[in-house]
């Protein structure tokens, strides 16, 4: 199986289209089907641009970190993990972008399980993928 995927950058407009093109290439690697990949894809972009958009206030670089892993399901088909974390504090949206705020839904109907967990420290999102059948 392909090695896991650790992604460092900063917390800008550029990340979510750079992670998009590394787990794109790491998916096609692992034989990811293409329908499922583009689910993930667009879930790992969204959780990268809020980090990029809320984690840290205007004037302030920060970065963020993308893991991502495939483990074997317990019934023979396979699964990805993505883990999305910043190290800025949860800042809402202005109200000018109330046409915003689908992020999170987004997220949730793309993959299995979203885990979101705020703390002082920062912000971890973790994904999992819908079950695909192993390789064969």
């Amino acid at each position: 199986m392909s090695e896991a995927v650790r992604q460092v950058l900063p917390a800008d407009a550029v990340a979510p289209s750079i992670v998009r093109r590394r787990v794109r290439r790491w998916l096609i690697e692992l034989g990811w089907p293409e329908v499922d990949a583009d689910d993930l894809l667009l879930a790992v972009s969204e959780a990268v641009s809020n980090a990029a958009d809320h984690a840290y206030p205007p004037g302030r670089t920060g970065e963020v970190v993308v893991d991502a892993e495939c483990v074997p399901d317990s019934n023979g088909s396979r699964q990805v993990v993505i883990t999305v974390v910043d190290h800025g504090s949860w800042r809402p949206p202005p109200a000018w972008h109330e046409n915003r705020r689908r992020g999170v839904p987004l997220m949730r109907a793309c993959t299995e399980s979203v885990d979101i967990r705020g703390s002082a420290s920062g912000t971890s999102v973790r994904m999992v993928s819908k079950p695909v059948a192993a390789l064969v």
